[in-house]
């Protein structure tokens, strides 16, 4: 599982529902302002991590592009 920190945990739930919109995704916070993901399906484990940052960082592109100052950190 490949875990965020996001540093608006107001952001939180729109993130969660933008990856588990997915049915290959599932992801859960764990902490306030953390959030965990997994691919469903045959990745290894470089590749998951990949695709789940990737998701992440379309989302985080997006807001950004709404004027949302909003950064996602890998843990």
């Amino acid at each position: 599982m490949t875990t965020f920190r996001i540093s608006d945990p107001e952001l939180v739930p729109a993130l969660l529902e933008h990856l588990t919109s997915r049915r290959d995704v599932v992801a859960a916070r764990i902490d306030r302002d953390t959030i965990r993901v997994s691919i469903l399906g045959s990745y290894s484990g470089d590749a998951m991590d990949l695709t789940a940052d990737l998701l992440v960082r379309a989302w985080e592109a997006a807001q950004r592009a709404e004027g949302v100052d909003v950064r996602v950190e890998l843990e």
